[in-house]
């Protein structure tokens, strides 16, 4: 049931806090010329010879991003994400052609600016092949076997793909297409190389390496055009910051520097769907200006989009993209992202071409923008979690086996190198969502390798000037724009170490890192503590919910005080520390002295001008699932409260929404026996969401990712009604 390499795994992680030198020859290196630029591509090349046929091993790491082709075969994405001042260190098995040869491209891309879901760090390649004990080619400054060339292929004065990744992408292909790939290329300007000097710790992979399967599309696809600019529909567009207030908002290219500014053009195209036709492998399909065919994958998928295209005069080919259609078209920035990729090919070019950027996507569409253009074997490369994960119980309903599919498509594509919040609009490992999704990958594999490398991750970072002392950042391996941190979901963590100690695995020799940093949270959140023990005027993006709960957040916060007192009982575990427990007593008792009237918890106080306390009289539905998730108050004790919410009778509460609220509802209900509840709810919600995307979303609304991690925890909420029904 299980992968047969978690013991591995296990034993990896135990030895990653310790010394691990990885690399017998190779030197971490970077073209010096092009060091510090933004939006960079370069390939490293390598040629050796494999007597025998004999198996090899290409060990690496690189920065920011980077894919391996042998042979003209991808065998290759990484890296595995982790802290500044780290690097985690992959292993690609390769093999000879027919002739003995080994051919070895490796693709690196330095964005240069900082992002949620990665470090903004120097760039670097570091590899070597590795052929029974002897390095056969390692990348130096010279004489290793590694060349390297500047891959102008790629254009690198682009619009951002959103505020919280780097850059959308964009290529100028000559007609002879992809050249570096194939075989017998040698670089003909090859740059000269030098050490990275920045000082990096090498640390393992820890954990499986990614599905790089294909997937085909349905055969059946929509035709259309693509009508005429129109200022008054680009009016209505969105004007998004990272694209418009660049460099203030984003660091990139303004929009007066761009080669193309995609964004424009493409917000004020209304498309217009004419017909249909079928997709079939080796078959063209000609796509004259301004003509479009639409390919539907069947769900929601995540990976690299890719076409084989071919123009004799030349053209602009746009792939168009997205989770969703919006009255029956794609709406590409629906999401706050730019789902667009533009190429444009060279009179006679003939191209395979595959993005370089993981996307998510149910619809492709490939657009002729200008030129005439003849497209074939439109696919799509998956970039995801390939692990063999548990079954679902036969005894499930179709409605509930149908949720479950869709919780772990959700979980494959959200949980690869770490747990991301969304794989295409943030790809970001968000403190919070990450608890949820652990638990999943425990229930769903019987181990917990990701868990341990995102925890891992936290744990070896080095201070970041950008935060407070003892603050840790909101999501992670990533920069924190505008220096904004949530203080709540660093509460999260402390909680989520503690469970992960008690419940899955953690190494022992991992307490020291612990310690430090759960010591440096709780000295941190003492100094906001008022006359009454409570945390107030909190720095920083305070977040309790996507709801108006948020609106009660700015003094003292009864939602923040409640996890406040969760985070300390966690913290007396994991510090041996009894005295933070009674404290987080004495926090509780506090807190249902004032928030407990009428019947419901109360969300805030907030000063008067005698500078007294005073409690105000908003309610929220999340604050009351707060109350009964970090265990202020039970169904026991607050009987007529719970009774109340499992009938749904929320009377003047103020709606929750489902992240955090709805999860801790369902969580609770199923821990308390309203089975029928939690069932009805879970498919009212969820079942919808399956249908139409084969995922579950980040919100109920259809405006925001429809594919978010914390989702997999629904998989765990059926698996757990399915059992108490045997029962």
């Amino acid at each position: 049931m299980y992968p047969a390499a978690a013991g591995r795994v296990q034993r990896n992680f135990a030895l990653s806090m310790k010394s691990y030198r990885p690399f017998a020859r190779a030197i971490s290196v970077w073209p010096k010329k092009l060091a510090g630029r933004m939006n960079t591509w370069v390939s490293f090349h390598a040629r050796v010879e494999l007597p025998g046929s004999r198996p090899a091993t290409l060990r690496m790491a690189a920065a920011q991003a980077y894919r391996v082709w042998v042979n003209g075969v991808l065998v290759g994405r990484g890296p595995a994400r982790t802290a500044h001042k780290h690097a985690r260190v992959d292993e690609w098995a390769v093999s000879a052609d027919a002739t003995g040869l080994v051919r070895t491209v490796i693709e690196v891309m330095e964005y240069g600016v900082p992002t949620f879901c990665s470090t903004n760090e120097p760039a670097f390649c570091c590899a070597e092949i590795v052929v029974g004990k002897t390095v056969v080619a390692w990348t130096a400054p010279r004489d290793g076997g590694f060349r390297a060339e500047h891959r102008t292929e790629r254009v690198q004065r682009v619009e951002r793909f959103s505020y919280q990744r780097a850059f959308a992408e964009a290529y100028r292909m000559s007609a002879a297409g992809l050249t570096w790939r194939e075989p017998g290329y040698a670089p003909k300007r090859p740059l000269p190389l030098a050490r990275v000097s920045y000082a990096r710790t090498w640390l393992p992979r820890g954990m499986a390496y990614p599905d790089l399967s294909v997937a085909q599309p349905r055969v059946s696809a929509v035709t259309g055009r693509a009508l005429p600019f129109r200022a008054a529909v680009f009016a209505k567009s969105e004007k998004w910051r990272h694209i418009f207030d660049v460099p203030k908002t984003s660091a990139g290219f303004p929009v007066e520097r761009l080669d193309w500014p995609v964004y424009t053009p493409l917000a004020g195209t209304t498309f217009q769907s004419t017909g249909t036709a079928r997709l079939q492998r080796g078959l063209p399909l000609t796509l004259r200006p301004r003509a479009w065919v639409r390919a539907d994958f069947g769900g929601d998928c995540t990976g690299f989009p890719a076409v084989r295209a071919q123009s004799r005069k030349g053209a602009r080919l746009l792939l168009v993209f997205d989770e969703i259609l919006v009255e029956g078209q794609i709406k590409f920035d629906r999401s706050s992202c730019e789902n667009v990729i533009w190429l444009d090919l060279a009179p006679g070019a003939t191209v395979d071409f595959e993005a370089f950027e993981p996307y998510t996507f149910q619809h492709l569409q490939v657009i002729a923008w200008s030129g005439t253009v003849e497209v074939s074997d439109i696919h799509l490369r998956h970039y995801q979690n390939g692990t063999v994960l548990r079954a679902g119980p036969r005894s499930l309903a179709p409605a509930a086996a149908r949720v479950r599919r869709a919780a772990l498509a959700s979980y494959r594509q959200n949980a690869l190198d770490l747990f991301m919040d969304c794989p295409g609009r943030e790809r970001a490992g968000w403190l919070c969502d990450s608890l949820f999704t652990a638990r999943a990958e425990w229930h769903l594999t019987g181990d917990n390798p990701i868990e341990r490398a995102f925890l891992q991750n936290y744990l070896v970072m080095p201070p970041r000037p950008e935060l407070p002392r003892g603050m840790v950042p909101m999501c992670y391996p990533a920069e924190p724009l505008k220096n904004e941190f949530i203080p709540n979901w660093a509460m999260f963590l402390v909680i989520q170490l503690d469970e992960a100690r008690r419940v899955r695995r953690l190494p022992a020799e991992w307490q020291p890192q612990i310690r430090r940093c759960v010591q440096g949270l709780v000295d941190y959140f003492r100094k906001f503590e008022n006359e009454r023990g409570l945390l107030e005027r909190l720095e920083s993006w305070i977040f309790v919910e996507w709801s108006k709960a948020n609106d009660f957040v700015k003094e003292v916060n009864f939602p923040t005080n409640m996890l406040y007192a969760m985070m300390l009982r966690s913290a007396a575990q994991l510090l041996r520390e009894p005295k933070l427990a009674s404290q987080a007593a004495r926090i509780d008792a506090t807190v249902r002295e004032l928030s407990w009237r009428d019947g419901v918890f109360l969300d805030h106080a907030v000063r008067d001008h005698h500078h007294q306390l005073v409690v105000r009289n908003d309610a929220s539905e999340v604050c009351q699932y707060y109350a009964f998730f970090t265990g202020l108050a039970t169904p026991r004790c607050e009987k007529a409260l719970w009774q109340r919410l499992v009938r749904a009778d929320y009377g003047t509460l103020l709606p929750a929404n489902v992240f955090v609220g709805k999860i801790m509802r369902f969580q609770l209900l199923i821990e308390n026996g309203e089975h029928e509840a939690a069932r009805r709810e879970l498919m009212k919600n969820y079942l919808p969401m399956a249908k139409t995307t084969g995922t579950l979303w980040e919100l109920f609304q259809k405006n925001v990712s429809c594919n978010h991690g914390f989702t997999s925890y629904v998989a765990v909420l059926i698996d757990q009604l399915a059992a108490t029904k045997r029962t």
